[in-house]
């Protein structure tokens, strides 16, 4: 096994890892809004040292400028999709998205931990 190869291994099981990290994360959550911050793990994380293996694999091909082109997209997209399903959550159990007075928020008081 060369250096290259063993490189490749290596980042291809931390983007299983990363993987395994969101879904673990998104379950232990007991709330939907929670269990998103856990998204940006394979999307983010997995996109970027994908790309870093298929470089190392293939150098720069095209499979090389295929998967960071979609690696770009998820960056790019991970924050909008996101936010849309939250406002989606938020619609679903309140009946509107657009904050008004009354409805329920989570509120830190300064110098407190929570």
């Amino acid at each position: 096994m060369t250096v290259g190869a063993a490189i490749e291994y290596g980042l291809l099981v931390l983007v299983v890892s990363l993987c395994w990290l969101g879904v673990l994360g998104m379950w232990r959550m007991k709330e939907p809004m929670q269990a998103l911050h856990y998204l940006s793990l394979p999307a983010t994380g997995g996109g970027v040292l994908l790309t870093a293996a298929v470089l190392i694999s293939q150098g720069f091909g095209q499979a090389f400028w295929k998967t960071l082109l979609i690696a770009l997209i998820f960056l790019a997209s991970n924050s909008v999709v996101t936010h849309a399903t939250a406002r989606a959550f938020r619609a679903r159990q309140l009946g509107h998205w657009e904050p008004l007075d009354g409805d329920p928020i989570e509120m830190v008081e300064e110098g407190k931990e929570t």
